[in-house]
């Protein structure tokens, strides 16, 4: 009960029925897919999903931190967390659609990206780092990037989204699949983490990502140099183009670093997600020491009540992501092994930090 001061909802699961109660209306449709996925992954498991009283917020940044919660962690789910939160991250949104800047649902949008992306050879992809988003988020790393947008000098191409003009014309210059025509594809964070990672690294082109603070579930499985190239945020501009002459100098390592991106996020399918979502709820449930119970304020939630409720639109893309039972069960969990995740987060250190001396060096014998 006391996370709930920090959430913007509450989710009961009770004899494999959800249960709703609204503290604060979210951005735009967040909360209204995010309750569709839970539950389609009632349907994807029927009668397998345990009871469970989870508290959510749909905001960007994280609010546990480690140290001013430290003696009572606050149980909070929500899109994404850092090393020094507590907040449980949870699937986004967005892998069920986000109408508002016409992004499919990701059964969809993958297979798109992918296919659209393998129609052009690696060699007659641009030799540069494309980026375009929103740089006025109150993000330090964005505004950064826009004194790398010089092709000749920083190897860079960095555009501004526009959002409005977007949608007034239908969305064709957004497409997410358009932007697979660049060897190499930037990822900034914004005012938190952004849902942008999931396609800039299904691209298959060279995924830079600038020192990330945020997680989300899947970003952590990621590996410097084998999925993705790490970036420094300090001098934005040379890493960016330290990358660009490296994957230009080895076009081969730079496009099995890419294809590498791409098929980590091909095993990233809905099933490797309903996966994810029904083993973390499970542990979670073991953790509770009572028995939950949906409260008189909430309200029961359906499939056609949450389809009755949305607008054309986003009725069309809900009814795009919509599961069905599986037709096994969920994988197996391993057991939990602290030394290896220490060992995995050591060693991801260890390639950035190679990196870095790279370009170091790289400065040093010019």
């Amino acid at each position: 009960m006391e996370s709930q001061n920090f959430a913007a909802f509450r989710v009961v699961i009770f004899g494999g029925r959800l249960h709703l109660d609204i503290y604060y209306a979210c951005v735009q449709s967040r909360m209204m897919f995010t309750i569709w996925g839970l539950l389609q992954l009632l349907e994807r498991y029927p009668g397998m999903v345990p009871d469970v009283d989870l508290m959510f917020d749909c905001m960007d940044k994280p609010n546990i931190n480690k140290t001013e919660h430290s003696s009572m962690p606050l149980p909070l789910f929500r899109y994404c967390t850092t090393q020094n939160h507590f907040d449980i991250p949870f699937p986004d949104w967005s892998f069920w659609g986000w109408p508002e800047i016409n992004i499919r649902p990701w059964n969809v949008e993958f297979p798109d990206i992918k296919q659209v992306s393998q129609s052009q050879r690696w060699s007659r992809k641009w030799p540069r780092a494309y980026w375009k988003g929103n740089p006025d988020v109150f993000s330090p790393v964005r505004t950064g990037l826009l004194q790398c947008n010089h092709s000749r000098k920083w190897g860079a191409q960095i555009m501004r989204q526009d959002w409005d003009e977007a949608a007034r014309g239908g969305f064709e210059t957004s497409k997410l699949s358009n932007q697979c025509k660049y060897r190499y594809k930037i990822y900034a964070e914004g005012f938190a983490w952004s849902v942008s990672l999931k396609y800039i690294v299904s691209c298959g082109s060279l995924a830079l990502i600038i020192s990330p603070e945020y997680e989300d579930f899947f970003s952590r499985g990621l590996f410097p140099k084998k999925n993705y190239w790490p970036i420094s945020s300090v001098k934005l501009c040379q890493s960016i183009k330290f990358a660009v002459d490296w994957g230009n100098a080895n076009p081969s390592e730079a496009q099995a670093i890419g294809k590498n991106g791409q098929d980590f996020m091909e095993i990233l399918s809905m099933d490797g997600v309903y996966e994810y979502m029904f083993h973390l709820i499970t542990e979670y449930s073991k953790l509770q020491d009572f028995k939950p119970v949906p409260p008189s304020s909430a309200l029961k939630v359906c499939r056609d009540s949450v389809l009755c409720f949305a607008d054309e639109k986003q009725k069309q893309y809900l009814e795009m992501s919509t599961a069905f039972p599986s037709p096994r069960p969920p994988c197996t969990l391993q057991p939990a092994n602290r030394n290896l995740i220490k060992s995995w987060l050591e060693q991801k250190q260890r390639v950035i930090e190679d990196v870095r001396e790279m370009e170091k060096q790289k400065v040093l014998n010019r």
